[in-house]
C-alpha cells in the first residue's frame, strides 16, 4: 500500500515544465491522494470522513490565499516608492504572518474533536512523515523516494 501511494506521489511530480492550470491540478490530485491516504490510515467512518475533507481542504484554501497575500506584500514593498510605504506594508505582511501561523493552531482546533487524543496523535505522526517524504523528493528528484541510498547491483544466481 506505501509503495503504491509512494509511486503514485512520484508520478505526480516527475513532470517538471508544466502550466500553472496543469499546476493547481497536480496539486488537487495531491491534496485528494493525501486526504484518501490520512483517511485509510486513521480508518475515518464515512460521516468522519466528510467532515475530515471539508476542514483539511478549507485549511489548504485559507493557507494558499494568505501565502498569496505574503507574496504580494512583498511585491509591494519591493515597488514601494518611499518608506512610508514599505513600513505600512511590512505591518500587513507581518499580520497576514501571523495569519498563516494560526492556521496550525485552527487545524488542531477543528481536527482534535473530529478525530479524538489517539487519532489526532497518529494524524500528526502520519503527516510529518508524509511531509518530510514529500520533501525528500523535492529535494532530491532522482530519488523517487528512495532515501538517499542507491540499491545494490542485481546479483546473477546460476543454477546447475
Amino acid at each position: 500500500m506505501r509503495l503504491i501511494f509512494l509511486i503514485t506521489i512520484s508520478i505526480l511530480f516527475s513532470t517538471s515544465l508544466v502550466s500553472a492550470a496543469h499546476a493547481a491540478e497536480k496539486r488537487n490530485q495531491l491534496e485528494e491522494l493525501l486526504i484518501w491516504k490520512m483517511s485509510d490510515e486513521l480508518k475515518l467512518t464515512p460521516v468522519e470522513e466528510k467532515k475530515f475533507t471539508d476542514i483539511v481542504k478549507s485549511l489548504n484554501r485559507k493557507k494558499a490565499d494568505l501565502n498569496h497575500e505574503l507574496q504580494v506584500s512583498v511585491e509591494k514593498m519591493q515597488k514601494a516608492a518611499n518608506a512610508k510605504s514599505k513600513e505600512d506594508e511590512l505591518s500587513k505582511y507581518r499580520k497576514t504572518l501571523q495569519s498563516y501561523g494560526r492556521v496550525g493552531e485552527e487545524e488542531f482546533d477543528k481536527l482534535k474533536p473530529l478525530l479524538g487524543s489517539e487519532r489526532m496523535a497518529q494524524y500528526l505522526v502520519i503527516k510529518q512523515d508524509l511531509t518530510n517524504r514529500i520533501k525528500s523528493m523535492l529535494a532530491n528528484p532522482e530519488s523517487n523516494g528512495k532515501g538517499s541510498k542507491a540499491l545494490p547491483s542485481p546479483k546473477l544466481i546460476e543454477e546447475k
